[in-house]
């Protein structure tokens, strides 16, 4: 597995861009992709959903399913990291 990341102090620079681009790239090579969105402002997620997929995740009810929610038992000494949930198109 080959793995890139992209991390930049300053803001504002691009990298949501060109990750969410090379992301699509990537992927119509045939490449499997995963793009996790660490980012509080969740910009990069919002950019790969639609706005009913984003407000079905955002949801108090639904933080499970995004990165926050799977780690959220570790964090709080309730259990392990639990399985977060998948989205492909």
């Amino acid at each position: 597995m080959k793995t890139i990341g992209f991390f930049n102090n300053k803001g504002g620079v691009g990298k949501t861009s060109l990750v969410y681009h090379l992301a699509w790239m990537y992927a119509e090579l045939q490449v499997r992709v995963i793009a996790a969105d660490l980012d509080p402002q969740a910009n990069l997620t919002s950019m790969f959903l639609d706005d009913e997929d984003l407000e079905v995740i955002w949801t108090e009810q639904s933080r499970v399913q995004t990165i926050f929610g799977a780690i959220q038992p570790l964090l709080e000494g309730l259990g392990d990291i639990a399985e977060p949930a998948r989205y492909s198109r």
